[in-house]
């Protein structure tokens, strides 16, 4: 296997943040767990504010209304999973197993990314407001899934007579089910070792080139 789970224990922050951003994220965070935990509709700017311990006044300086922040919220989870994923180069693999340790590394950020914040997924698939949205970023992880696969045909470890489009889709939606169901309720180290290296193993076993 050519990862861990328990190897990578940090996510190095890309810039620096002003305190304004430092706060701002604070709240961001705090309206996703809160979200998560209620309907949109049951959630209030008071349920936001009492559980960061800030005041209303605290809260209207970032943020117009409930609105306002559960878009916000929906555009940072969605770019917290984005950066998370495209920190793999695909084009940097030249071998079979080195894709495969790129789809395993890829698992153990969004895991890693889950238990920074456990929320997060659930979110995203409870509450986001705007169905847009989501179909937006999954078309975004199902490009890069592409081109993850199309740079193996090319180097030819994967086979040319593969649907490119619907491996893609596939990819993704395999993805997307586990980190929904890691968010809906705990599970193992060994469980998150056994997805990865299944999920791994079986998408590439299927695409790789007959010898």
């Amino acid at each position: 296997m050519s990862g861990s789970y328990h190897l990578l224990v940090t996510v190095t922050e890309s810039g620096k943040q002003t305190r304004t951003d430092r706060r701002r994220e604070q709240i961001l965070d705090g309206a996703i767990r809160v979200f998560a935990e209620k309907h949109y509709h049951e959630a209030g700017i008071a349920d936001i504010a009492t559980d960061l311990g800030i005041g209303h006044g605290t809260f209207y300086r970032y943020f117009a209304n409930k609105k306002d922040i559960v878009n916000q919220a929906v555009a940072w989870a969605l770019r917290q999973i984005d950066e998370t994923v495209l920190q793999e180069d695909p084009s940097s693999s030249t071998t079979l197993a080195e894709h495969r340790a790129m789809i395993e590394r890829v698992y153990l950020r969004l895991f890693v990314l889950q238990d920074q914040h456990p929320h997060l997924i659930r979110f995203l698939f409870r509450q986001a407001s705007d169905p847009t949205t989501l179909t937006l970023a999954h078309d975004t992880f199902v490009g890069y899934a592409d081109r993850f696969i199309t740079i193996g045909v090319d180097k030819g470890f994967l086979r040319p007579d593969i649907d490119v489009e619907i491996a893609s889709q596939a990819l993704v939606a395999v993805v997307f089910d586990v980190m929904r169901r890691a968010s809906a309720t705990a599970v193992s180290v060994e469980m998150r070792q056994r997805w990865m290296s299944t999920h791994a193993r079986m998408t590439l076993e299927g695409l790789r080139q007959p010898e």
